[in-house]
């Protein structure tokens, strides 16, 4: 062999050894974060960030089925590609081996978000900063998703590499039309992966403007504006934003109600997301982040940079602007939230931003003042007088904003107070911008501030782990419990059905996350229904149509075909069909132990009896109760009332029970006339029974208590039902002698 070729061959090994040296260190830190989150992984035993994870699962279980998407075999448009990607895992029969499979999919998806965060600090600084970028980016609260079975652990490597593919658009020179191709491409299919992420192609045209804004031909262009000309272009700007929102608040219910009502909750509630994504992330990170997008006195004009604050300072825009529509609207239509969920994607920017602050050693006394007092007010009075509770402290785990972990596992474990927390935040604030003051106050000590930037950015990754081991610690605990409420074994309904179509029907749900959990773990359940409609999504949930004779229809026309089901999971007591029995299952609901009961029903699918109006703890409610029975021989009810259980004297209250004939209207059973009346009462220290001679066929009996009763008023717990007595029903041919 020729000296030449062994030159080249000796060249070529060096090579490949330098990259995989450059590589080892990057790759290190992601097969360490997919170790951490796979032991969390592993630990949460079930879902319950219902309904998104069931509305997902059912997404996905059906592609897997059909091809398409549906909700409880309703046609549905399939929401994300994740439901596509996780499609292909739920071909596995055994629902926990698809789960667990799902889950470690999503750990090694979302950890991935350290690759394009790396690559894009590297266009910045230095290898060494480059990585803590990384690090930080795969170490936030937020990466305890990667044990949930949401769009997140998808979306949020996605963005980052979307920002990088923009970026990398606006740096590269030559063949810059393959970054460009990518970047819009990328950009294009990003609502795809969540449909927030059509913050990314907005992302795009902002820091397209922003290049322009900020390009040597626009400055030399605004140098020879006048004052006029300066008062124009901000009323032409803010004449079209006036424009767009007005063609958006006639296209779009939700933009009309919050930009005519509740713009304010914009801020607020942006503010609030805001704060919860600094303190997830260590504080110092946030406020680096944004005064990175200042330029410092001195610093050379750099078009590295001038492409980091253009794509950085849109993407912040962008996606704190859909946070704060986000929360507002939710605050009108659903409940008031904190809303970091939405807000996560701009972390590794903000880590970026703090990464090129360390390395530079450079600042803008303009941009850390305005991020400080930022900062300062979100920690230390936003959040603080935050709606519910400070911090959200009087809560387990706040499932949309995990930036709040950190802080509630300290009240749990240390016994932090609210107070206590303001303080802390406010010093971790204030030895930020002495941390990134660094520079200038040690400025004839360089390495003392290279030891500094070294110090702050070990704590801030050390904070940002310690933040997501509390959230998951909280997960695991959420769903420990969860699984307590279902009670082994999960599967119970596919195992005694052989995934046969299941029809689940419930009555008086207050508390729905047992049924969740059911229809998660049991693939058979086809449809979910209750008389009442108290069961509710995601997915169709409607009550079914009676007939006289107790048969049940799905559809307005009585005589056209239904739909059938093999079996029915009935929620006892209320829920009775004609069938056999086939196995029954405890759970846990209302405080006490109730069971479900799996029939094999009769053809065609009918109910026997039902009753409404009695809460998982036996209670009757405000509207009281009502028993119907659809066929039967005459017989006896028994109707037990009691108040033994209440413990407070509250006097004797006026019960009236009333046997009615039973009628049809809108295609329900309802009551007819009355045939007998019994009238009595109970006291805070009775029980008593009645024992009424009901007819063949259908009747009715109605319960009212006259005086209700709300806990609350008694012992300030917090439950305001307003409560009658504690009922059962129970049928008999023939009348017990004891």
């Amino acid at each position: 062999m020729s000296t030449l070729a062994t030159t080249r061959q000796t060249l070529r090994a060096n090579t490949l050894t330098e990259r995989f040296l450059a590589a080892l260190p990057l790759a290190t830190v992601y097969v360490w974060l997919c170790g951490l989150y796979a032991v969390e992984t592993w630990q949460r035993v079930t879902p319950w960030l219902f309904t998104d994870e069931l509305e997902f699962t059912q997404l996905a279980r059906s592609i897997a089925a059909t091809g398409h998407a549906a909700e409880r075999g309703q046609r549905h448009s399939p929401d994300s590609l994740y439901n596509y990607l996780t499609a292909a895992i739920w071909q596995i029969h055994s629902v926990s081996t698809a789960y667990a499979g799902i889950k470690y999919l999503d750990v090694l998806l979302m950890a991935c978000v350290v690759f394009p965060t790396y690559f894009l600090a590297r266009t910045l600084v230095g290898r060494t900063a480059a990585l803590f970028a990384a690090a930080g980016a795969g170490a936030i609260p937020a990466m305890a998703y990667t044990s949930y079975i949401v769009e997140e652990t998808v979306a949020y490597p996605y963005a980052a590499l979307c920002f990088f593919l923009i970026a990398k658009a606006f740096l590269v020179r030559t063949g810059s039309r393959w970054w460009k191709a990518g970047a819009i491409i990328a950009s294009l299919i990003a609502p795809l992966v969540r449909t927030q992420l059509l913050m990314v192609p907005l992302t795009l045209v902002f820091a397209l403007l922003f290049m322009w804004w900020s390009s040597d031909r626009a400055r030399a262009w605004r140098s020879t504006w006048s004052r006029g000309d300066w008062i124009g272009a901000i009323a032409l700007v803010l004449g079209a934003v006036f424009l767009v929102s007005a063609v958006l608040s006639h296209q779009s219910t939700e933009f009309h109600i919050v930009s005519r009502v509740y713009k304010h909750r914009i801020l607020i509630e942006g503010d609030w997301a805001a704060g919860c994504l600094a303190i997830g992330i260590g504080v110092l990170p946030f406020m680096g982040g944004l005064a990175a997008l200042f330029r410092a006195q001195g610093e050379e004009r750099s078009h590295e940079l001038r492409v980091f604050r253009s794509v950085a300072l849109a993407a912040i825009l962008t996606f704190g602007f859909y946070t704060g529509f986000k929360a507002a609207y939710l605050s009108a239509v659903f409940a008031t939230r904190v809303e970091e969920r939405n807000l996560i994607y701009i972390a590794p920017l903000l880590f970026v931003g703090t990464a090129l602050v360390f390395s530079r050693r450079r600042i803008s006394l303009v941009g850390l003042a305005l991020a400080g007092a930022y900062t300062l007010y979100l920690v230390g009075y936003a959040l603080y007088h935050v709606t519910q509770y400070p911090y959200q402290m009087g809560v387990q785990l706040y499932s949309d904003a995990l930036g709040f972990a950190i802080l509630q596992q300290g009240n749990r474990f240390l016994s932090w107070t609210p107070g206590f927390v303001r303080w802390l935040l406010v010093a971790i604030a204030l030895g930020g911008i002495l941390v990134l003051l660094a520079p200038r106050i040690l400025r004839r000590r360089q390495k003392l501030v290279g030891i500094v930037f070294a110090v702050a950015a070990a704590a801030v990754v050390g904070w940002n782990v310690t933040g997501e081991l509390a959230a998951a610690t909280g997960t695991k605990s959420v769903a420990a419990q969860a699984a307590t409420t279902l009670h082994h074994p999960f599967g119970w309904v596919d195992t005694a059905t052989h995934l046969r179509p299941t029809l689940y029907m419930g009555e008086a749900e207050v508390d729905q996350n047992p049924e969740w959990l059911l229809e998660f773990w049991n693939r058979s359940i086809a449809r979910v229904s209750s008389p009442d409609g108290s069961v509710l999504g995601p997915g169709p949930s409607g009550s079914p149509n009676t007939k006289p004779n107790g048969v049940i229809y799905w559809q307005n026309d009585p005589n056209a075909p239904t739909p059938q089901y093999a079996y029915a999971v009935e929620d006892l007591p209320c829920i009775d069909f004609v069938g056999d029995p086939v196995a029954k299952h405890p759970y846990r609901a209302g405080g006490r132990i109730q069971t479900w009961q799996l029939v094999r029903l009769s053809s065609p699918n009918r109910l026997q009896s039902e009753c409404s109006g009695i809460y998982a703890d036996g209670w009757t409610g405000a509207a009281d109760s009502t028993y119907f029975r659809f066929s039967g021989a005459p017989g006896w009810l028994r109707v037990v009332y009691s108040r033994n259980d209440w413990g407070y004297k509250s006097g004797p209250t006026p019960v009236r029970i009333v046997l009615h004939e039973v009628v049809t209207r809108d295609q329900e059973p309802a009551l007819g006339p009355a045939i007998r009346r019994i009238e009595s009462s109970v006291n805070s220290t009775q029980t008593k029974v009645a024992w009424i001679r009901v007819p063949a066929g259908t009747f009715a009996v109605h319960v009212a208590v006259a005086r209700k009763v709300i806990p609350n008023n008694w012992n300030h717990e917090g439950d305001r039902r307003r409560l009658g007595v504690e009922l059962t029903y129970r049928y008999f041919r023939t009348k017990p002698s004891r």
